[in-house]
Parts: structure tokens; C-alpha cells; sequence
């Protein structure tokens, strides 16, 4: 029977499945549901310090906070609305860890502020409960946050500098595991790998960072071969649910960042062992669990698990630690993808689509789906016209039965090949694997920031 235990931040866990922060962590009742059902850890319910509570809603004696509604919508399985904030401040939070964990798995705190003193001393108080980890959460997108707390959940991904700030002083605060809960997107991903830049000169990376993807969507990964469906490119706007938003942002930081330092957890929309697998093949230690509790029960727990089991014993994969990151391997790190993308430009008239010697049905359908109209059917056959062609590949995808392929592609391939090892990207993870950051290294870092392009 495979080994599905994973060592996450210094914690070592019987299995990858975390329960997410949100109502389904919010009371020791539900917690010693989700160990039984076999959840390996839980990150509790997100919470402030009383007095920035009371701020944040605008009046003293609210507590247990009550709003009037949780969820505005959960059809089919996608959560549209779920304020994950505990009802309850950080101080009568903190009460609730002793009796979570007598369940035997280890308690991750959430924690959320106004200020950095309050995200300070929120971790404090939870570690000083007991809570095994904390998860500082730059995750919730409440509305008014946007507009009126600029420290407030993901707002603060955009300001780099604070990022690192926060990261420091909780870290400093508690002498437990640190991670980080972002939103992230391909239009926001740098800002928050320039906080993690900025986090490691203060000598304060987090141990995990926690990820929960935004509009952009990968589509995820071959899981008999362990490969990208479509390799190179990392991030995607395919449409679908939010699991490949989540699959999205993994490719994306795993590619550049690795999966060791600091590790990364998936959060958003994975039901199922497949998309359990999917999320660590590229690059998730672990996989955190919310809608699909919701909308199943805990009993999806166990499910999962099993499934999980039976998938790698039919693979003959021993241990699931062998497969972390196992296809994000493929991909151009996404520091140096814009380069590639317009280096790719000169392939363009030497690398087109071509039909192979037998196979075509002639069906015609590569003529229809064709946008550059490149293709023409004559005599029941499709003809290329190489000067039109982009190789977009689209009708190869499309052709069933596989009649047409991209001529010259390894050239395509080649290039990609030397983008996965530049000098920039040598430099990015020698920094980022140095023990400490000496006074030389923050001399070079403007510099630095430009040559990664993470800054301007």
C-alpha cells in the first residue's frame, strides 16, 4: 500500500488532505469529525484581535458575530460566497485549540489584520494556545477591505514591502512554522513572489506558502504520466471551475520557486483524488479541503484518501512525497516566460502543421476550426499553406485521428529547454537558497528585482 505521508513545514503528516480555513474548521465538534474521516491537519477559521474586530464591523458587542447570510450560492459543487472570518475574535479562538488538538492532528491558526500589529499578535495568541502553525491569511476579498483596510486580506499582495513587513513580524512573534495564504493571478503572481524576494532579505521566508488561484486557469496534468496536458506555459484562460485557477497559480510558482522552499498548499475547488493528484504533481505538498466538505460531507474525506491509495498502488508509486512537482518540471518558469513568448515569434514559417502519410478521414474539420485559413481540403485531403500557418496547433488537437502533427517542433522544444535554466533564473534560486542574506545581497537587490523582473 502506497505511503501518502508528507512532511509539510517541519510537521509530518499521515496524508496531504488539510481542512481549509472556513466553517468547516470553526468548532472542535466538526474538527474531531473531519480527523475521524481522516483529514491530516486543520487550519482554523480565520480570525482578528477583538479590538480590530470591532473596527472592521463598526460596534463593540457584536460577538458571537452573526451576518446574515454565509453562502450565496453552492450549485453543483462551486461555492459562490464564503466569508471564511470567525465569528469569534482571536482571543476566544485561541480557547478552542486545546480541544482541537486532542483529535491528534496538528492545528493551524489563521490569522488576519488592520495593522501589522494586529496580525502580530493574533499569530501570538494562537501560538501561545498551542496551534502547531500559523497561516496568515492575505487570501479574503471581503469587499469593504478593498476599499477601506488597505492591510486587510489580499490587499496587501499588491504592496510587496508589506508583505515582507507582516511575514517578519509574525515570524518573529511565534517560534512555530509560518505560511502564507495569497490569491494570485497571472497579473498579481510577481508582486507576491517580490514579497517572498523581500520576505528571504529580512530572513523571513515563510515555510509555506498557501495558494488559491484567480482568472487565470491551467489545465491540468496527464495523471498516468505525470505530465502537463499542455506543456511550457503554466497559466491558461480556459474556462471551467476553480480548480484550474488553483492548478494555475501552483504551475506557476512551482516552476519558479520550486517546491521545497517554501513549500507550496493548494486551496480552491479540488473535489476529488484526481484533483488531489493534479495539484501535486504540480508542485502542492499539500491539498487544503472546504466545498467539497460542504457539498459532500466529511465522508468525501475518506473517499479521497482511498482513491488516492488505489490510484498510485495501480502505478506501483510507493510514496506520494515522490511526485510533488513531478509534472511543473516541464514548465518555463514563469520569470522568464515573457521572454520565451516572444523569442517563440521566430519560429513562426519554420515550425507549421503537416499531415502525416496515412490516417486522414477526411473530415475537414481542420479546414473549419483553421483562424488563420491556412488549411484547405483538396480532393478530400487537408493542404497547408506554410506561410499562413502559426502553428497554434489547434488543429491537431482537434484532427481525431491524428492525422496532422507540427513539423520542426523541436525547435520549439529547444528553445524551451534553455529557458528552463538562464542566468536569471540561476541567480533567483541561488538567492533564494542562501542561508542568510548578507549586507552585499541587499546592495544588489534593486538591481536584482529588474534582472528577475519583479520590479520595474
Amino acid at each position: 500500500m502506497a505511503d501518502l505521508g508528507v512532511t509539510f513545514a517541519g510537521l509530518r503528516l499521515k496524508n496531504p488532505l488539510i481542512a481549509a480555513a472556513g466553517p468547516i474548521a470553526a468548532s472542535v465538534e466538526m474538527v474531531n469529525r473531519l480527523a475521524d474521516a481522516g483529514v491530516a491537519a486543520v487550519v482554523m477559521k480565520t480570525g482578528f484581535r477583538r479590538v480590530e474586530y470591532e473596527r472592521w464591523v463598526g460596534r463593540k458587542g457584536i460577538f458571537p458575530y452573526k451576518p446574515v447570510y454565509k453562502y450565496q450560492g453552492l450549485h453543483r459543487g462551486r461555492l459562490l460566497s464564503l466569508p471564511t472570518l470567525a465569528e469569534l475574535p482571536a482571543e476566544d479562538m485561541a480557547r478552542r485549540i486545546e480541544g482541537m488538538k486532542r483529535t491528534g492532528i496538528p492545528v493551524i491558526g489563521s490569522v488576519m489584520g488592520l495593522s501589522v500589529e494586529g496580525y502580530r499578535r493574533s499569530a501570538q495568541l494562537l501560538a501561545e494556545a498551542g496551534a502547531d502553525a500559523i497561516e496568515i491569511d492575505l487570501c479574503c476579498t471581503i469587499p469593504e477591505f478593498t476599499t477601506l483596510y488597505p492591510m486587510a486580506g489580499q490587499n496587501v499582495n499588491f504592496h510587496p514591502k508589506l508583505y515582507a513587513k507582516i511575514v517578519r513580524a509574525v515570524k518573529r512573534a511565534v517560534s512555530i512554522p509560518v505560511g502564507v495564504k495569497s490569491t494570485v493571478s497571472l497579473y498579481l503572481y510577481a508582486k507576491v513572489l517580490e514579497g517572498l524576494v523581500r520576505s528571504k532579505v529580512r530572513n523571513a521566508l515563510p515555510e509555506f506558502v498557501t495558494l488559491v488561484g484567480q482568472l487565470d486557469q491551467n489545465p491540468g496534468v496527464d495523471l498516468d504520466r505525470l505530465r502537463p496536458l499542455v506543456p511550457h506555459i503554466p497559466t491558461f484562460g480556459w474556462q471551467g471551475s476553480l480548480a484550474p485557477l488553483t492548478y494555475s497559480a501552483l504551475a506557476t510558482f512551482s516552476s519558479t520557486l520550486g517546491t521545497d522552499r517554501p513549500q507550496l498548499s493548494a486551496s480552491g475547488g479540488i473535489r476529488d483524488h484526481k484533483g488531489a493528484l493534479t495539484a501535486i504533481a504540480l508542485g502542492a505538498t499539500t491539498v487544503q479541503l472546504q466545498t467539497a466538505v460542504l457539498d459532500k460531507g466529511v465522508e468525501v474525506v475518506s473517499r479521497i484518501l482511498r482513491s488516492l491509495e488505489e490510484h498510485l498502488d495501480a502505478r506501483g508509486i510507493v510514496r506520494l512525497e515522490s511526485i510533488i512537482g513531478a509534472a511543473s518540471r516541464e514548465y518555463i518558469p514563469a520569470m522568464v516566460l515573457g521572454r520565451f513568448m516572444r523569442e517563440r515569434d521566430v519560429l513562426f514559417g519554420r515550425m507549421y502543421a503537416a499531415l502525416r502519410a496515412e490516417g486522414c478521414n477526411g473530415c475537414g474539420l481542420c479546414e473549419i476550426v483553421c483562424t488563420e485559413r491556412a488549411i484547405a481540403m483538396v480532393e478530400g485531403k487537408p493542404v497547408v499553406e506554410r506561410a499562413k500557418c502559426r502553428a497554434c496547433n489547434l488543429c491537431v488537437l482537434k484532427c481525431a485521428p491524428g492525422a496532422l502533427y507540427l513539423e520542426n517542433f523541436a525547435l520549439l522544444e529547444e528553445l524551451a529547454e534553455h529557458f528552463k535554466d538562464t542566468e536569471e533564473m540561476r541567480s533567483f534560486r541561488e538567492f533564494m537558497g542562501k542561508e542568510r542574506i548578507s549586507w552585499w545581497d541587499l546592495i544588489r537587490l534593486p538591481g536584482e528585482l529588474k534582472a528577475w523582473g519583479l520590479a520595474p
